[in-house]
C-alpha cells in the first residue's frame, strides 16, 4: 500500500513536470515565430515596449493587431507564472520587465516612460 502511494505521487510530481516544460516550450516556440514581425514593427515605429512590460501601438497605424495580441498574451501567462514562482505579483513582474524591454530597446525603437510617454532610444 506504501509503495503505491509512493507510485501515486511520483506520477504527480512528473505530470506536473512535464506539463510546465510543455507549457514553456509552446509559449517559448510561438514567441520566436512572432519575432520577426514583432522586430520589423518596432524598426518601422509602429510599436514600442509599454511601461508595463508588454507591447503597445506607438502611433495611429494598427498594422499587426493579433501579432500583437498574442505576444501579449503570452507575456501575461509567462509573468503571471514568474510571479507565482517568486511569491509576488504579476504587477511587480510586470514593471521589472518594463524596465528591463526598455534598457534591451535597440536604437531608433520606442519604449514607454513611467509617466506614459513614448520615446524613441
Amino acid at each position: 500500500m506504501r509503495n503505491i502511494f509512493k507510485i501515486h505521487i511520483l506520477i504527480i510530481v512528473c505530470l506536473v513536470i512535464s506539463s510546465q516544460v510543455a507549457f514553456g516550450a509552446g509559449i517559448k516556440e510561438r514567441m520566436k515565430q512572432r519575432l520577426p514581425v514583432i522586430a520589423d514593427l518596432k524598426a518601422k515605429g509602429i510599436i514600442g515596449e509599454n511601461n508595463r512590460g508588454y507591447l503597445g501601438f506607438v502611433t495611429a497605424a494598427r498594422a499587426k493587431e493579433g501579432v500583437v495580441a498574442a505576444e501579449n498574451k503570452d507575456r501575461k501567462m509567462i509573468y503571471t507564472h514568474f510571479a507565482k514562482q517568486q511569491n509576488t505579483t504579476p504587477d511587480v513582474v510586470e514593471k521589472v520587465q518594463a524596465k528591463r524591454k526598455a534598457q534591451r530597446a535597440k536604437p531608433g525603437e520606442f519604449f514607454q516612460k513611467p509617466d506614459g510617454s513614448w520615446h524613441k532610444k
